[in-house]
């Protein structure tokens, strides 16, 4: 059967013609071929735009507003407070642009946000629950 080089710009093995790409290419490339561009992530995911905008990143916008009320993480035990940094959904709002822009918010530090409340989030979203932390308002 004919062989010719393979389509990865730089690789000059030789593959069969109704492939396209070498073994070592044909994993990556399909990977690259099935992830999603940003945009079809956009797409289905409006919050992503909205957590770039001014009103929630820009000056005097919701998130500076939460922070500069509630300077301190919410979940941090209270003798290591630590100085919060993100502007926390009490209530996930899941794409829900009543909730992501007039919902109630809460101050944490990034390591209590990504591992408590993330944990916390998907426990609530396995028992079709609300969330159970300490100190935690809903």
């Amino acid at each position: 059967m004919p062989r010719k080089p393979c389509a990865q710009p730089g690789c000059s093995r030789l593959v069969e013609v109704a492939t396209g790409y070498c073994a070592a290419h044909a994993r990556s490339e399909k990977q690259d071929r099935d992830r999603p561009s940003e945009a079809q992530r956009r797409e289905g995911r409006p919050s992503r735009t909205w957590y770039a905008s001014k009103g929630w990143r820009g000056k005097g916008g919701r998130r500076l507003r939460q922070l500069e009320a509630e300077p301190l993480c919410r979940l941090c035990p209270d003798h290591s407070k630590q100085l919060a940094t993100v502007a926390d959904h009490v209530v996930p709002h899941r794409e829900d642009y009543g909730l992501f822009w007039f919902g109630a918010l809460q101050s944490l530090c990034k390591s209590c946000h990504d591992s408590k409340k993330q944990r916390a989030e998907k426990r609530a979203g396995r028992a079709g629950g609300a969330l159970n932390l300490p100190g935690l308002r809903a």
